[in-house]
């Protein structure tokens, strides 16, 4: 009888509530600058009541020329974007852009739109973000100063950012499946750093086109080669060790 009644509560607690892994929520989207991510922060990032956000977006407020605006403009969307989701209660990272190709850049977009070299244009990005953070008491990655120390992009030789060589595709902006692999180990290093990845937590990646996963399968999802997709599968192996 007894043997009988541990079994019976062998199989309750088998079937019973189990605390999940934390689960990852890509809200990239294509040519998005930081207006547009402000008009759909409701709808694609705050209705998942997310315990973590992560910010990375600047690439075309600076270099798009349908999209740029001025860098006081720029300070003030990210400033609203980081206030509206830490009154719901989220926390906020901040990730800076990585540089680009200007060589491509130029065939895509015309020479004449730009008062400054594209990635001077990121790196005074990058110090808005860094000095947001700082304001707000937020994290940073500083994904910029990690791509430029490694002289990324180089011009048709690196394996991280689509070029010519390595796809076919006179890109320089988007990173490769490796680039977006590298990209979610340094946030999934980051986040396990400093004590961030928590199990239940709803965590989402918001941004643009490389937050969404441009050039690659499944993009925009979190089964694919996207950088939200392979964190999220770097996070799921991390709480099953």
């Amino acid at each position: 009888m007894k043997q009988g009644l541990n079994c019976l509560l062998l199989i309750l607690t088998m079937l019973g509530p189990k605390t999940t892994n934390a689960q990852v929520f890509n809200a990239g989207i294509g040519g998005n600058n930081t207006k547009n991510l402000l008009e759909r922060l409701d709808a694609d990032v705050l209705r998942h009541n997310p315990d973590l956000v992560i910010v990375m977006v600047g690439t075309n407020d600076m270099l798009n020329s349908k999209k740029m605006i001025y860098y006081r403009n720029y300070a003030h969307n990210l400033e609203e974007i980081i206030q509206r989701i830490k009154v719901k209660g989220a926390e906020v990272v901040l990730m800076t852009p990585p540089p680009v190709d200007s060589m491509y850049l130029f065939q895509r977009h015309d020479r004449n739109a730009y008062r400054e070299i594209p990635n001077v244009k990121m790196d005074s990005t990058r110090q808005i973000i860094k000095k947001l953070a700082r304001k707000d008491g937020l994290g940073c990655i500083d994904l910029f100063q990690i791509f430029s120390d490694m002289g990324l992009p180089e011009h048709n030789v690196d394996l991280f950012f689509r070029n010519e060589r390595n796809s076919g595709a006179k890109d320089g902006v988007h990173p490769t499946a490796l680039g977006y692999r590298f990209i979610a180990e340094t946030v999934f290093d980051y986040l396990k750093m400093n004590a961030l990845l928590k199990k239940g937590q709803k965590l989402v990646c918001f941004g643009d086109s490389i937050t969404h996963g441009a050039g690659t399968k499944n993009r925009g999802t979190v089964t694919g080669q996207n950088y939200p997709a392979v964190l999220s599968a770097l996070i799921q192996q991390h709480f099953q060790k």
